[in-house]
């Protein structure tokens, strides 16, 4: 099948849309890439001149249209994709090819889904709680879609906790810095917890997270390596313990990430985590800073239990949730996963 794969492509941090290219291409499809944010003009310019951001958006569609027509593409995938017009979309399903949205982040330009989901022949969202939004609004072909992982690199790396000393038992948090973060991580303190991630300058004044810091952003490879290494990989989503419209009840790239990796992920409870795979077998949970605090000293003083948990944990991601069982059911060949039962909510108890 010859297909375009339109995403935001950045050659030095691959993401969902590297990852997903890949994996339609070992399922033997013919693949082109457009990166639909490859503006001429700045950011800056275009914010102060209406007319020139009207403009190269309409270059920028101009040249999406022609390069699925040069392709020959019957399917066209977009990820996220909102400089696409609906009307860009509406002409080329208009002559014959199947338009299909993964709208893979919430709560990013939510209400701009909301408006151009009906141009789509079909809208998959990461977020059970945005597909509800937008049945709420009519858009019948609006479906539930996760993140995946990637075995071909998201994989154990490094030198095995196995072999590690048992002195050298470490918590790991990679992510940018957000206010929940830091509060629940406060929890830790004296803990051997490590944090890297953009942002965290913000924390260098607090005597509680300041003595976790280790650096900045990482590149995929280095993250990967360290989730291998640790004890356990914390996984704080954004928007944690807040309201459903904050967060979405979504299960980050991170969840299906830390346990392909061969890690214990240890995460903040939400409806979509709990739906795809079991508390307590795959993966441990908190609600709150004590409780976090009380499963990471017990993960500490008991690593065959942490090994246990992320030996199944990376059999559940791998049985289900890479980006090949993704790209089928883009593609029609297999079913979106069904949406969380009302209610459905984490082996502690918690509200969903």
């Amino acid at each position: 099948m010859r297909l375009l794969l339109s995403g935001a492509f950045n050659p030095r941090f691959e993401a969902l849309p590297e990852y997903l290219a890949s994996a339609l291409r070992r399922l033997g499809h013919d693949v082109a890439l457009f990166d639909h944010r490859r503006f001429l003009i700045p950011g800056r310019w275009r914010d102060r001149a209406p007319l020139l951001d009207r403009l190269d958006r309409a270059r920028l569609n101009s040249a999406f249209a022609a390069a699925v027509r040069r392709h020959g593409a019957s399917h066209v995938l977009v990820n996220q994709g909102m400089t696409i017009a609906p009307e860009t979309v509406r002409r080329l399903r208009d002559g014959g090819v199947r338009m299909i949205n993964w709208f893979s982040d919430f709560p990013a330009e939510f209400e701009r889904g909301l408006a151009a989901a009906p141009a789509y022949d079909l809208f998959h969202l990461a977020s059970s709680y945005a597909v509800k939004r937008h049945r709420e609004r009519g858009h019948a072909h609006a479906l539930w879609l996760p993140f995946a992982c990637d075995p071909e690199v998201h994989h154990p790396t490094g030198l095995p906790r196995e072999r590690r000393a048992a002195t050298d038992a470490r918590i790991l948090f990679v992510g940018s810095h957000y206010p929940e973060r830091q509060v629940l991580l406060r929890h830790l303190r004296g803990l051997p917890v490590e944090v890297h991630g953009p942002g965290w300058e913000a924390a260098r004044q607090d005597d509680h997270v300041a003595p976790m810091l280790r650096g900045g952003a990482l590149r995929p490879e280095e993250w990967r390596r360290l989730y291998g290494e640790a004890a356990a990989v914390l996984n704080i989503h954004y928007g944690a313990l807040g309201p459903a419209s904050a967060s979405g009840e979504m299960a980050n790239t991170r969840a299906f990430e830390i346990p392909a990796c061969g890690a214990l992920q240890i995460a903040d409870r939400r409806r979509d985590l709990a739906a795809l795979f079991r508390e307590g077998e795959h993966w441990l949970g908190f609600s709150s800073g004590e409780e976090l605090r009380a499963v990471v000293e017990t993960v500490l003083g008991d690593e065959s239990m942490a090994r246990r948990i992320a030996a199944a944990g990376r059999r559940a991601v791998l049985n289900g949730h890479t980006y090949a069982d993704r790209a089928r059911v883009l593609l029609g060949e297999a079913q979106a996963p069904a949406l969380p039962a009302a209610g459905v909510e984490a082996s502690s108890g918690r509200a969903a």
